[in-house]
């Protein structure tokens, strides 16, 4: 992925935006829609707090469709343009932290609901992919791409659409909790949860319930899925692009087979993950452990969203790694390879209509990755899962392409 030349010192969300080619730079974010005043909060049951920031109308709806999306995946898709005018709630609600022994948090989320006077929706729940950015996240969507294009497609078109921030992000004082399995189940049901409860207190109810996600969002939304089922709520049907279902295989792929398209942004998926590891599951220095001391502080500080300069952050992973971890046997065997392989999110029996999208030219999930889900399952016989190819796109691309397959996908089945 080509990439401007960068700013000598940037901020937690600029250096994603530059480093890591994750989200939109300021040029294509001056395009974003116009954001309101933030409203007063209103109140729901159970302690959730929701307040109007934004209302787009269907010209900024797509808008975001023909120009800002394309500038952000780097080809152009053809679209549902948008029906109706979408109204945008930041959600806060009380969640707690599992692996943390269940202490209360406050987290924050989105809630788009369309201006169609219907009072039976169907909901999308939508998963985010990997930010530095503590506000590049659904409930601050003018900031997320990726949110933008989801309201745009799904609440432009008549549906309710929720996305939680995760722990640490958005309006969370928490420390981020980078791909910590419990703590993102946990962020997502309980938002489901307030949702509810604030759709209630309009008068409103969701008909259908539908999970999407893309990148993380899309391991997020797996475990979000195993989660429901395991507690036997109504899932409709599911759908990710490029899912690191098994972060295990992710991570073991680019230490031991990386391939020459991989992208130069992979190291920060092992700061991110080793930092939020050693707090969530309370391993002090874990993160020590992974990373060569010479860029343990500059990590640290990556990790908690101080100022750094990219260009002292390695790309080259063996520049960035202990030697120790490309030896399998003891990735396997250390704390955070177990971690890791105790966080996979596909190997149980899934009742729910599932489809994985995967690009043959993704940067960050290879084709049998993007498959393995569904490998799996037919494996011990389930018909459940499809894995379906988006051509030869990138990762940017493959979630700019699947977007409307899973839309086609749940109108048809909201229609049945």
């Amino acid at each position: 992925m080509d990439q401007a030349p960068l700013p000598r010192h940037l901020n937690r969300r600029q250096m994603v935006g530059a480093a890591a080619g994750l989200t939109l730079g300021a040029a294509s974010l001056a395009s974003a829609p116009a954001t309101a005043q933030p409203e007063a909060a209103q109140q729901a049951p159970g302690g959730v707090d929701y307040r109007l920031v934004a209302r787009w109308d269907i010209e900024q709806l797509n808008r975001i469709l023909s120009v800002d999306t394309p500038a952000f995946a780097g080809l152009s898709v053809d679209y549902s343009p948008a029906r109706n005018a979408v109204r945008l709630y930041r959600v806060s609600y009380p969640s707690v932290a599992p692996e943390r022994g269940n202490r209360p948090v406050l987290l924050t989320g989105l809630l788009a609901l369309p201006e169609t006077g219907q009072a039976t929706l169907p909901l999308v729940s939508y998963q985010h992919g990997t930010v530095y950015g503590k506000q590049e996240v659904p409930s601050f969507p003018a900031q997320s791409p990726e949110t933008r294009l989801m309201v745009a497609q799904f609440a432009g078109q008549g549906y309710a659409l929720i996305g939680a921030d995760y722990i640490g992000m958005g309006g969370s004082t928490e420390a981020q909790g980078y791909m910590v399995k419990g703590s993102h189940q946990q962020a997502t049901a309980d938002l489901l949860t307030a949702a509810r409860a604030v759709l209630q207190a309009n008068r409103l109810s969701d008909s259908h319930l539908f999970l999407a996600g893309w990148s993380q969002g899309g391991y997020v939304t797996m475990a979000l899925l195993e989660r429901l089922e395991r507690i036997g709520m109504p899932v409709h049907a599911a759908a990710t692009a490029s899912a690191p279902v098994d972060p295990w295989a992710a991570l073991n792929g680019f230490l031991n087979f990386p391939r020459p398209i991989d992208a130069p942004w992979i190291g920060t998926l092992f700061i991110l993950s080793s930092f939020s590891f050693e707090h969530y599951y309370g391993l002090p220095g874990l993160a020590r452990s992974l990373l060569k001391p010479e860029h343990y502080d500059i990590c640290l500080r990556a990790y908690q969203g101080q100022a750094v300069d990219p260009a002292k952050l390695p790309t080259e992973l063996r520049s960035l790694l202990a030697e120790a971890y490309f030896d399998p046997r003891f990735f396997a065997a250390s704390a955070f390879g177990r971690l890791l392989a105790d966080s996979q999110a596909y190997r149980w029996v899934i009742r729910t209509p599932l489809r994985n999208y995967y690009g043959e030219q993704d940067e960050v999930i290879s084709i049998g990755l993007g498959r393995l889900a569904m490998d799996f399952q037919k494996a011990i016989g389930n018909d459940k899962v499809e894995a379906l190819s988006t051509g030869a796109t990138s990762h940017r691309g493959t979630f700019a392409r699947a977007v409307p397959g899973w839309k086609a996908w749940f109108d048809a089945l909201a229609a049945g």
